[in-house]
């Protein structure tokens, strides 16, 4: 067992507090004690975007979401205990307590049972036009673009590095070569770079049936976001509810700028004035189960719905993981100047 110091937090503190913690913990989950010192619970990052989908408040206290029965092990249990628990939950880490209910340490998977927890492979799809940002886009990839020193598609590897990922492939299409030339075998970026080029466009899934066949999970996701998104947290979510797709969905949020009547029939029961509607949306990230390459077609385009319609048709499970973290897909040269600054002042400070 690996002898930690771990962050904890109390009861009474918010999700947000918790989310903190268990971003920073290194097992993505916040230990809750109480008196004594005593483990209560052990909140993880999961338990916390479950909330958020059940409509929780991220300044919700944690007892609003611990378990009354958590999942702990004891001090002394054994490695083979204490992995096939783990497996059972498909939990990434379990706390370890002694025979008072203290924190003594935290049991891996990775570390009991690594075969279970291999990387996911990357996909980086790299081949649209970026349309809406011409010019900008005439001689330059949308995902080369510079956020402050590196290039979007940059900074989208280094996350997947930063989840464990080591193979990523971009899909290509348009300037496919600037890619090669810019990133190369991606060994300065940390991973491995693999290139598959797409004879047309193959639309948001389609280049999936050029990858050659996978054993592993993949993460997939559009070559031109800005995100601070754990990428292993997303992960971490699909395999926890063996989902055959894993969805990233992002809080989009619109107000309406009339008065909304209200009515039934033809009563008027009250006026919202200018109400705002929050929706959840697809962020454009996905965590595909290997197998699910299969519904994708090898002679025409097809649509990451359209895979997602398929599997749904066939009874699989497909997970929705809301992400808490910043997220835009520079869909406009206003966004791209935003987004822009805001790296800018955040790297100055």
């Amino acid at each position: 067992m690996t002898e930690v110091a771990v962050t904890t937090v109390r009861a009474d503190q918010t999700l947000q507090a918790a989310f903190a913690v268990a971003a920073a913990s290194g097992d993505r989950l916040a230990v809750v004690v109480g008196e004594g010192g005593r483990v209560q619970a052990a909140v993880t990052d999961g338990d916390i975007r479950r909330a958020v989908l059940r409509g929780a408040s991220m300044d919700s206290p944690i007892a609003d979401i611990v378990s009354t029965a958590p999942l702990l092990v004891d001090a002394d249990a054994s490695d083979e205990q204490v992995r096939d628990l783990l497996l059972a939950s498909a939990l990434p880490a379990l706390v370890a307590v002694d025979a008072a209910g203290r924190l003594v340490g935290i049991r891996r998977i990775v570390d009991l049972a690594p075969a279970a927890v291999t990387p996911a492979v990357g996909v980086l799809m790299v081949g649209g036009r970026g349309e809406r940002l011409r010019p900008l886009t005439d001689k330059l990839p949308k995902p080369l673009l510079r956020i402050g020193g590196p290039a979007i598609v940059e900074r989208l590897i280094e996350s997947f590095r930063n989840a464990g990922v080591e193979d990523v492939f971009l899909t290509l299409n348009y300037m496919a070569e600037q890619f090669e030339e810019r990133l190369g075998d991606g060994e300065p970026l940390g991973v491995r770079l693999h290139y598959v080029r797409e004879a047309e466009a193959m639309g948001t899934a389609g280049s999936l049936s050029l990858l050659p066949p996978q054993t592993r999970p993949l993460l997939v996701s559009n070559g031109d976001l800005v995100t601070t998104v754990d990428f292993g947290a997303m992960v971490d979510f699909h395999r926890y509810h063996r989902a055959a797709i894993t969805v990233a969905g992002v809080e989009y949020t619109a107000t309406v700028p009339y008065g909304v009547l209200r009515t039934a029939d033809h009563h008027l029961l009250h006026i919202d004035e200018k109400p705002t509607s929050r929706q959840l949306v697809s962020g454009g990230m996905y965590v595909l189960a290997p197998d699910v390459l299969r519904y994708v077609p090898v002679d025409r385009p097809f649509s990451m719905p359209d895979l997602i319609d398929a599997v749904l048709r066939d009874g699989l499970s497909v997970t929705v993981f809301p992400v808490l973290e910043r997220w835009s897909d520079i869909g406009s040269k206003e966004e791209f100047e935003r987004v822009l600054f805001e790296f800018a002042v955040e790297e100055e400070s």
